[in-house]
This record gives C-alpha cells, sequence and structure tokens, in this order.
C-alpha cells in the first residue's frame, strides 16, 4: 500500500514536518472534534473546497507548492491549550491535533473572528483510521487503483460517482447494475466523515455495502469511504449530468424536474404532493450539500454524480419496522446477504436488550413497582434483568453525589450510562430514579436506544399529597423543616414527562395491577414473547 505521503500533494515533505513538530512545542494546541479532523482530512487529501494561495513557494519544499485556507470553530473543539502566553491571534501558529494529541496539521492564524480561526494550513500527515484502511482513497490513489484494476483509461469516460448514505437494496443495486450495461464504471461513496470506529453501527452499514457489491457479477463496481458527514436528509436520488444540470429523482412516478447548479447555489425541488412542512428551512442546506458532494466527486476524478438511493428503494423505517416483528426481508427489498447482516444486527424486539425507566416523587411507588416488575420478568426466565434502584445507586454508584440540579444529573445520566451498556449486552435494566428533569431523562433514552435496544419511561404520576401523606423515610418533613434544603416537590421542581409510554397512580391502582399493566405494554409492542 502506498505511504501517505506518496497518496497526497498537500502535505509537507519530512524535513517541514520535522522542523513544524519541532517548533509547535512553543505553540497553542486545538484538539479537534471527528467532524473537524473529517473535513481536515478531505482539504489535505483533496483540496477540496479549499482556497489556494497560488505562486506559494517555501525553502523547505521540493517546489511551489498549493497552501489551502482553513477555517475552524474553537468553540466546537474539545480544547484550546497552550502551554506559552501565546492566543490564537493573526500571526500565531496553532497545532492541529486529533484526540490522541498527535499533530495533523499547523494553522497559521491570519484572521480571528469571534471562535473562528483562519488562516492556512499545513498537513503533516492524514488522520489515521484503524477501520478499513482498505477502502480509503486519496483521489491520486482512487484514480490509481481504478488504472490498476484495468477499470478506466484517460480515454474513457469518467466514473459514476454513487453517493450512498444509507445501505444499498436491490432497487439500489439494479440500477448499478443498469450504469454498468451502459459502460460505465460506479465508484460508490460512502459518507465516514466523524465515524466511530467503536460504533457497531459504523461496521454494520461497512457489512451490509459490501455484502450488496459483492452479489454484482461482472460489474465494476467499488466501495470507498470519504471523509464527508452523512446526511439523512439525502433521500431522493440526484444526479449530475455533464450538461452541468441536477436531475432530482421523485420517490414516485413524477415528472423529473431539471435545476440549474451553480458554483454557488442549488434549487433542489421535490415532486407535488412530497414536499414536507419545514422544506423551505431544510432545502438550502440540502442544495449546499448537493454542490459539496459535487465538488468531492469532481475532486476525486468522477463524472457524473448520484446522490441519494434509488426511488423504489426501502426507507429505514419501513425495514426497521419488518426487523421488529421478526419478518423476513423480501429480495425485492434487499439482497439476502443485506438481510442476513441486518437480521443478524437487529433481532426481533422481544430478542433485544431493554431498559424500563420509572420516574416518579419521592414516596409515589416507583421502587415496589419496579422491584416487582424485576420479579415477574425473572420468572418468566427469558430475559436477563439488572435493577438500577435510586437508593442503591447513590450508595455505590453515586456516592459522594449531592442533591443539587448538576447532582441530580450526575446520578441520573450516570444510571442511563449502565443501562445503555446493559441493553446493548442484550440484557434488561430496570431503573427507578427520581429522575425530575426532562432534559437528562431524554439524554438517557438517547443513550440507550442509541446502544441498539428499547427504552420505555413509566411515569408513576402518584400526587404530591399522597407521597407526602406516606413519607415512609421522613423526608417530606425534614423538608418541609428545612433540614433538607432542596428536595424535590417542595423545595425543587419536578417536571413531569409529556413523553411516557405507561402512566400510573399507585393511588388508583395495586402494584400488581400496575405491573401488569407494564407487561401488557412490552407483550403489545413486542418486546417480551406471547
Amino acid at each position: 500500500m502506498p505511504t501517505i505521503r506518496e497518496r497526497t500533494a498537500l502535505l509537507v515533505d519530512e524535513a517541514r514536518a520535522t522542523e513544524l513538530t519541532e517548533a509547535s512545542l512553543h505553540w497553542p494546541s486545538l484538539t479537534l472534534t471527528a467532524a473537524q479532523l473529517a473535513d481536515l482530512e478531505l482539504l489535505l487529501s483533496s483540496g477540496c473546497l479549499s482556497h489556494h494561495v497560488p505562486g506559494v513557494t517555501d525553502d523547505a519544499y521540493d517546489g511551489p507548492v498549493r497552501m489551502p485556507r482553513h477555517t475552524v470553530d474553537v468553540a466546537d473543539a474539545h480544547a484550546l491549550t497552550s502551554e506559552s502566553t501565546e492566543k490564537p491571534r493573526p500571526g500565531v501558529t496553532v497545532a492541529l491535533r486529533d484526540s490522541e494529541g498527535v499533530m495533523i496539521a499547523a494553522l497559521r492564524v491570519t484572521d480571528v473572528a469571534g471562535s473562528a480561526l483562519s488562516g492556512v494550513v499545513e498537513g503533516l500527515q492524514l488522520p489515521d483510521h484503524p477501520d478499513y484502511p482498505e477502502l480509503r482513497f486519496t483521489p491520486a490513489a482512487l484514480r490509481a487503483e481504478l488504472l490498476g484494476r484495468g477499470w478506466f483509461t484517460p480515454t474513457d469516460p469518467e466514473p459514476t460517482a454513487l453517493w450512498v448514505d444509507g445501505l444499498l437494496h436491490t432497487a439500489d443495486l439494479d440500477r448499478i447494475e443498469a450504469l454498468a450495461a451502459d459502460g460505465n464504471t460506479v465508484v460508490v461513496l460512502a459518507p465516514a466523515g466523524g465515524a466511530d470506529p467503536a460504533d457497531a453501527r459504523h461496521h454494520l452499514r461497512v457489512r451490509c455495502l459490501r455484502a450488496a457489491l459483492a452479489t454484482l457479477i461482472d460489474v465494476r463496481a467499488m466501495l470507498v469511504l470519504v471523509p464527508v458527514r452523512a446526511m439523512p436528509r439525502l433521500t431522493e436520488a440526484v444526479a449530475l449530468g455533464p450538461d452541468n444540470t441536477v436531475r432530482v429523482g421523485p420517490t414516485t412516478g413524477d415528472q423529473v424536474s431539471d435545476n440549474q447548479i451553480s458554483d454557488n447555489q442549488v434549487t433542489n425541488h421535490q415532486p407535488a404532493g412530497h414536499r414536507e412542512a419545514d422544506d423551505r428551512e431544510t432545502e438550502p442546506a440540502l442544495a449546499a450539500e448537493i454542490i459539496h458532494r459535487t465538488q468531492v466527486a469532481v475532486a476525486y476524478g468522477l463524472g457524473s454524480v448520484i446522490v441519494g438511493p434509488a426511488p423504489s428503494a426501502p426507507g429505514a423505517s419501513a425495514l426497521g419496522l419488518l426487523l421488529d416483528r421478526g419478518t423476513r426481508l423480501p429480495p425485492v427489498l434487499t439482497p439476502p446477504a443485506v438481510a442476513a447482516e441486518l437480521v443478524r444486527a437487529q433481532p426481533p424486539r422481544a430478542e433485544r436488550g431493554l431498559t424500563v425507566m420509572f420516574t416518579g416523587l419521592s414516596g409515589s411507588g416507583k421502587s415496589t413497582v419496579a422491584g416487582l416488575l424485576v420479579c415477574r420478568l425473572l420468572e418468566r426466565g427469558d430475559r436477563r434483568v439488572t435493577l438500577l434502584d435510586g437508593d442503591v445507586v447513590r450508595l455505590h454508584l453515586s456516592r459522594g453525589l449531592g442533591f443539587s440540579r448538576e447532582d441530580r444529573n450526575t446520578n441520573v445520566a450516570r444510571i442511563g450510562f449502565v443501562a445503555a451498556a446493559v441493553t446493548a449486552a442484550g440484557g434488561t435494566a430496570v431503573c427507578a430514579p427520581i429522575a425530575p428533569y426532562d432534559t437528562v431523562r431524554r439524554q438517557v433514552r438517547t443513550m440507550v436506544e442509541d446502544s441498539g435496544g428499547g427504552f420505555v419511561l413509566v411515569h408513576v404520576a402518584t400526587p404530591l399529597e399522597i407521597c407526602e401523606a406516606r413519607d415512609r423515610k421522613g423526608l417530606y418533613a425534614k423538608a418541609r423543616a428545612g433540614i433538607i434544603p432542596t428536595f424535590t416537590g417542595v423545595s425543587d421542581p419536578y417536571e413531569e414527562p409529556a413523553d411516557a409510554e405507561i402512566v400510573i397512580d399507585t393511588t388508583q391502582t395495586s402494584s400488581q395491577d400496575a405491573v401488569q399493566t407494564i407487561l401488557d405494554h412490552l407483550h403489545a409492542h413486542g418486546w417480551l414473547m406471547p
């Protein structure tokens, strides 16, 4: 495999890299986010979207070089540190580093506008990718690969770029075969900018793309991971033809509309009847992304550009519904090899991890109902269950935390972290904190759902006066007396959830009936087998 410096023209030579590394000991350092690293990698590997300073030379280089300009937002970066008194200002050079502290580039600041630093970039190396190095190419390396395979010659039409933000299904493969039948080489560009190599969903997507392309016979098509961020809004087929027009493929049999593309703007029309309410806000961003994708494809030496899935390809929600139910994915929707990967990664709900989170005032009955639910689930024997009760968690996981809003949120976030880990491993977590604040409850929901499992929020909506009348631990009395300064429902607010799947009131319902209501819900939504 060629070395990094053989694969790109926008990195400095070894001597200059050594010089910059030594000098960086006295510079401020900026630790970039994964998304910022992706933007920088795209700039260094292809010069895409950069503003080059023409005619710039440096004695440390072999000859004339192009020095790209770059802008990075300090507010979005993880950390800006400095061992000296130097602050980012015009004339100061900043070391741009990855999360491991490796310097990727040097930014000589020419302008500071708010939190944005702009200047000239000198690249030392491309960011390291432990995942799929064989699928990552700079434009020069991609051209060499195509020439080596015999898929491209200088007299051939430029290969077609097919951008895939999701998966390749049967309709997408039919489109690739049609392009190949017309003599086209198809390069499938999969956005992977900012992808976490520890994210199982990233690897599932790559496995599915590889499995889909492996089903093609005598078709010149290859997969390339590019440092561009995925954009879920790109759900239409968009083609850039040699006449420099954008063709937007409708999601039904409606008439295709042609729209002129310029250097600065794309007008992206949807077919009548398919415009969503917020399209006037999202359309400019979508148009800008289409322009960006087109420029990246051109930088990679590709010709016509297709953005988005084939019109008849299934959406993620349709596939998700079939997978939730354990329904077989028919070949007419997706190739069997892709279906096998999806089924393995996303089994029916009854076989997936699950978190049931209770929220409610102290004394509402959360712990009683949660404990009884755990017993009923363990009696069934088909789920591994972990109980994360509020008091027990504070004794072990959150020892030392107080009851300020910040400490309460930290406590609930820790519970959510553990619950997400249990859920990701296929287990069932039952949590029973007070969790009085809506924001952190939603954060826990996101953590759990991102782990690949389910999340069910149960609001134990027992009225305050009933909870205070019970007061088994004497906490309300201490709160009224001022002994406990911040207490939910007395001196601190409880934000009732508007997104709870289940609402129960233990003054109207027995614990046994409340648990049965929860079990009925889990049965009805497929989280428990009949």
